[in-house]
């Protein structure tokens, strides 16, 4: 998939939103987010037969998406 930040969240709250809704096929979630937080979307992205990863760290997933903080996980929207 290519890193398209206009077909991705940022941050936990809209992507468990967009779970919820259908819109996520996948979670890539930074190796370096609180471990709380890895949990609840980990979690959630089984509960709703969601694809995820762990991948990078937060800084690496804010270059990859053009994102100006770091962040802990990004969801990529269904196309």
């Amino acid at each position: 998939m290519a890193n398209n930040h206009e077909n991705a969240v940022v941050g936990k709250r809209q992507i468990l939103r967009e779970i919820k809704q259908g819109n996520i096929v996948e979670i890539r979630i930074a190796a370096d987010a609180e471990t709380q937080y890895i949990t609840e979307l980990i979690e959630t992205a089984k509960n709703n037969g969601v694809s995820y990863r762990i991948c990078s760290t937060m800084s690496q997933i804010a270059a990859d998406y053009g994102i100006e903080v770091p962040s802990g996980a990004i969801g990529v929207l269904k196309a």
